[in-house]
């Protein structure tokens, strides 16, 4: 089944990168001119003829999904040690942390969007209020729809990290954190010494398939920002999709679907290989 659904399309995704595919020779995909790696090549030099290079949207998402990752982490992190130890009341803040998390992306990226609205949204006229920006501050066209992007995916995705961190917590034993007290372990200590070394395993999991996952968002600035995008926040699949699906070049879309592949299988091929050696050196 798992060749049906994920490998006949990776191979025909594969095979369609080396061809010459649009409107005009879809009908007959299969005889379409063979044009070898100049889909590649063109991707990463010119691109689509609305839309930016591979290198272009590559830097884009690489700067989307590290920052919106390492803004998440510390906040996912004090979130689960809020809510590790029992205390009246434990069971309704845990549900609320949730909130943002179980949301459909959709409906989070549509909030947002009428949330940055020039002039009428709220938040140019909160910042305005406050005197800290202009209300024309055009969050959704130009430079600042880079920070929007990265807002609206900080408050949607900080409850995974949450939720990794607060399953490794849970899984500590007791027994650590009496013998710190015994020993005269302050909290920092605590932290430091006893909480994230065990947690460095579960950590490195959460970062790894939270970057992966920012990298691959496409919901949140399609709905956003629409198509074509503004170029800061042209991420690779929303090229991919303007490749294909609105300028019909099925050719360049799929060479630049099978970079995005690459790109993604990398930290993950890292990260097994580290966990390798990690059980050898244990």
């Amino acid at each position: 089944m798992l060749f049906v659904i994920v490998g006949i399309p990776f191979l025909i995704a594969v095979y369609i990168s080396f061809l010459n595919l649009d409107q005009y020779t879809l009908k007959s995909w299969i005889h379409a001119p063979w044009v070898g790696f100049a889909n590649y090549v063109n991707s990463f030099i010119e691109g689509n003829i609305v839309g930016d290079s591979t290198l272009v949207s590559l830097g884009v998402s690489l700067g989307f999904s590290i920052l919106t990752t390492v803004i998440i982490t510390p906040i996912g992190v004090l979130a689960a040690l809020t809510v590790n130890t029992p205390y009246r009341g434990r069971g309704v803040v845990r549900a609320l942390y949730l909130i943002p998390y179980v949301i459909p992306t959709f409906v989070t990226a549509l909030v947002w969007r009428m949330m940055f609205l020039n002039k009428s949204g709220l938040v140019d006229r909160f910042l305005a209020g406050i005197h800290v920006a202009s209300i024309n501050t055009y969050w959704l066209l130009g430079p600042n729809s880079f920070w929007a992007m990265v807002i609206a995916d900080v408050w949607a995705s900080w409850p995974f990290i949450y939720i990794m961190v607060l399953t490794g917590l849970q899984s500590i034993p007791a027994d650590m954190y009496d013998a710190a007290s015994v020993d005269g372990a302050n909290s920092w200590q605590r932290l430091t010494r006893i909480v994230l070394p065990q947690l460095r395993s579960i950590l490195g999991l959460a970062l790894l398939l939270s970057t992966l996952n920012h990298f691959n968002n496409f919901t949140l600035p399609f709905v956003m920002f629409g198509t074509p995008p503004p170029v800061q926040v042209d991420v690779l699949p929303l090229n991919i999709y303007v490749s294909s699906f609105q300028l019909f070049n099925f050719g360049l879309g799929g060479a630049m679907s099978v970079i995005t592949l690459i790109i993604m299988l990398i930290p993950g091929i890292l990260y097994i290989r580290t966990l390798r050696l990690g059980e050898v050196t244990v």
